[in-house]
């Protein structure tokens, strides 16, 4: 059996397991950021670093910005290609981990460089995404 055949188990609606799963990969996926973010901001604070602040600010918006108009374009195409649990929960998992990504590269640029946009900014946007794709919008037309 093909996994790319329509009757393939990887590509059918299937019993709504998958997802099932959703809520706790979105959980999972915030909680690891906000504990990265306690930790970061709370317990250890700005290292003496000499990297250089301009220079991650900069990484930083260059991901952020591909993070966020990725998760976008991801989303629209796996909506134009039709529902499948299989894609919906790859699709999620993209889309949240362009957003973790972003947010964990930034708070590490804080770690570095003492910057509070650092800080402040990838934790907007992070919040920004998962508000903008919670796990109802990967969900199938027949949950809806």
């Amino acid at each position: 059996m093909d996994l790319l055949d329509a009757e393939s188990p990887m590509n059918r609606s299937g019993n709504g397991r998958n997802s099932a799963t959703l809520p706790i990969l979105y959980l999972a996926l915030a909680s690891g950021v906000v504990l990265y973010a306690v930790i970061v901001l709370v317990v250890v604070g700005p290292l003496d670093s000499e990297v250089s602040t301009g220079l991650l600010r900069i990484v930083w918006l260059g991901v952020a910005v591909v993070a966020t108009l990725l998760a976008g374009v991801v989303k629209r195409r796996s909506d134009a290609a039709g529902f499948t649990e299989q894609r919906a929960v790859s699709t999620a998992v993209f889309v949240w981990a362009l957003a973790e990504g972003q947010a964990f590269l930034g708070l590490t640029g804080y770690l570095l460089t003492g910057d509070n946009l650092l800080a402040v900014l990838p934790l907007v946007l992070f919040a920004y995404l998962c508000v903008r794709h919670p796990p109802g919008a990967f969900r199938g037309p027949e949950s809806v």
